[in-house]
């Protein structure tokens, strides 16, 4: 959906990555994932290192899907986002976090701009320690007062009691409910979807959308498909 074209191409560019060994196609229940190996990492520049196996099974992988479809939400809707592999390199957004006895940092899942505001993306798929969550709120606090993420603060879950403690957290450490909104996981899908029938509903007669099947773009190439595996969800898409 966030290429923007047919999914032949997509599955074309997923073969073609995987017969050139910079990328490894991996399967489990909810279907397949494309994940750039370290062939892939060098060609554009990046670390060599493979894909950890955490981003490519159980949790890790239901995770990198979560974010892959905010990510695609975000590409669609023609918002400028950071991965949270790129936001390694970003120290301002760097999210504090306050222990008793030290302190250390977060990074979001992903960050966005929205009308020139930077927002701060959260992707939580599971409970987290009371005291670890709080800490983290507690530093995305900090950022929305001194207006470093003056966008505020999105988490995305697919479970409603995970949403639920978040919300309660959020407002516990002080963060305005101006600043900070939930949303489910099936939300986010849904208007991916909408956005993107509306934009093939609108489109001229001749012009191919994404499940049109249409060729792949002039130029696009596989250095191109590969810095979309890049970012999108971090390591796997």
């Amino acid at each position: 959906m966030a290429l923007g074209f047919g999914w032949r191409a997509t599955y074309s560019h997923a073969a073609r990555l995987q017969a050139a060994g910079l990328a490894v196609r991996l399967y489990d229940r909810e279907g397949s994932v494309i994940a750039i190996t370290g062939a892939g990492r060098r060609l554009v520049c990046a670390d060599g290192g493979e894909p950890r196996l955490g981003a490519t099974r159980g949790l890790g992988l239901r995770h990198a899907r979560a974010v892959s479809w905010v990510a695609a939400l975000l590409t669609v809707r023609d918002r400028s986002w950071v991965s949270d592999r790129e936001l390694r390199d970003r120290a301002d957004w760097r999210v504090p976090v306050f222990w008793p006895n030290s302190h250390g940092t977060h990074r979001p899942d992903a960050g966005a701009v929205v009308g020139g505001r930077r927002v701060a993306v959260e992707v939580e798929l599971s409970h987290k320690a009371a005291r670890r969550l709080r800490a983290i709120l507690a530093g995305y606090e900090a950022l929305i007062a001194d207006g470093t993420v003056d966008g505020g603060l999105l988490y995305v879950s697919d479970r409603a009691d995970v949403l639920q403690t978040v919300t309660r957290a959020a407002t516990r450490v002080g963060i305005p409910a101006s600043a900070f909104k939930a949303r489910k996981l099936g939300q986010v899908q849904e208007e991916l979807r909408r956005y993107v029938h509306a934009r093939r509903d609108a489109a001229p007669s001749g012009v191919a959308y994404p499940d049109s099947g249409a060729p792949e773009p002039a130029g696009f190439g596989l250095g191109n498909a590969v810095r979309v595996v890049r970012r999108a969800g971090g390591e796997a898409a």
